[in-house]
């Protein structure tokens, strides 16, 4: 860090694709909250609507739409590059790969002041050819970043040997996600009141109807556990273009009175809080899963596909991993849980255990100032 210069000498700007209900974004607000709380001058730049969060983004926050049109926006660049002039932005912290396209773009209508784009990448492995294809560009972009931050330790070495980065300790880091274990945390937040009977074991998930989300898969656990004789449902908040095949997937499998779509929660406490067993079937996507951490901090038991850096999430205990997309594996672990209550309990007090101590807000909010803001 530059001796001579205060946090509030350093202006930080955030730039997103939107500020729609997602991981990446609810840790976005959070950051720039945390970080205008302790006086940096900070902003939120996102490229177009949804804009869910906005109302979540503290009064000291700046927040810029940039109104992007079309695929790639020459406006919406031009934008970028005038507000980070007028805010005089040192830092620019790019979150995915299209906002990183702005970013290092926008950089070289900057070349008159020191700008350093940092990138921030929350995918491992992509879901779709067309995604694939897209990284013979966006590899470009990210050796033109200052630093990339990764997830997850694997994550950063599978991009590393994939893409041709450069693995130096100033050039790529592994910044794990944290969450805020006052606010997530089961005492004090009352359960969700959902349509079940007495007895019956709870499982659930979070995130966006996406085919890489996987959502379906927990659909069939509940089926496949119900044929093996065990009284179970599932909650599942969210909501996306993958709807209609989970709905179908329901009635195919005749859990309609089982499963229950309650559609997407500013505040999915109350729904973590009802959940006995929280299930991420990700087959794809994933790095180190926000929606995980924030069940963990709940107390909740773990079973997570494995995917990304969850493998380094659940190192310190809270839960099971099974292979993406096998159904079967995935209830032969829950069923020893789904039986027993003590054992649920056991996991879910070391699942919050090993939040409060590694993967804290706190923590990570110091790892971000030390290793991303301050070693600039």
């Amino acid at each position: 860090m530059n001796a001579n210069r205060s946090d509030e000498d350093q202006s930080v700007m955030f730039l997103v694709n939107s500020l729609k209900v997602g991981g990446s974004e609810r840790k976005t607000v959070r950051l720039a909250n945390a970080l205008a709380a302790g006086n940096r001058q900070v902003a939120i730049a996102y490229l177009s609507a949804p804009e869910s969060l906005l109302a979540q983004v503290h009064p000291a926050v700046a927040t810029v739409n940039l109104h992007r049109r079309g695929k790639f926006s020459i406006n919406a660049l031009r934008r970028l590059a005038k507000i980070l002039k007028e805010r005089n932005v040192s830092t620019l912290m790019t979150v995915n790969l299209y906002s990183a396209l702005y970013g290092v773009t926008a950089r070289q209508l900057c070349k008159d002041r020191l700008l350093r784009v940092v990138v921030s990448v929350n995918t491992t492995e992509f879901a779709s050819l067309k995604e694939r294809l897209q990284m013979l560009l966006y590899q470009h972009i990210l050796r033109r970043a200052d630093l990339v931050v990764f997830g997850a330790e694997r994550q950063r070495r599978l991009w590393c040997a994939r893409y041709g980065l450069d693995s130096a300790p100033d050039k790529t880091l592994v910044l794990y996600n944290g969450v805020d274990t006052a606010e997530f945390s089961r005492a004090g937040v009352a359960p969700a009141t959902l349509d079940e009977p007495a007895g019956r074991v709870v499982l659930g998930t979070v995130g966006a109807f996406r085919i890489e989300k996987a959502q379906i898969d927990l659909v069939r656990a509940v089926g496949e556990l119900t044929a093996r004789g065990a009284d179970v449902g599932a909650v599942i908040v969210g909501d996306g273009p993958q709807r209609l095949q989970i709905e179908g997937e329901i009635r195919r499998l005749g859990v309609d009175r089982r499963v229950q779509l309650v559609g997407e929660a500013r505040d999915v406490r109350p729904f973590l809080a009802a959940m006995d067993i929280f299930v991420l079937p990700s087959v794809a996507v994933e790095t180190f899963s926000n929606a995980v951490l924030e069940a963990m901090a709940m107390s909740c038991p773990v079973l997570v596909a494995r995917v990304g850096g969850m493998d380094e999430m659940l190192q310190f205990g809270g839960g099971m991993l099974y292979p993406p997309g096998d159904v079967g594996s995935l209830c032969d672990l829950l069923m020893p849980l789904v039986v027993n209550a003590p054992a649920r309990r056991e996991l879910g007090e070391q699942a919050r255990q090993a939040v409060d101590k590694h993967f804290s807000f706190g923590r990570m909010l110091s790892d971000f100032r030390e290793r991303v803001l301050d070693a600039g």
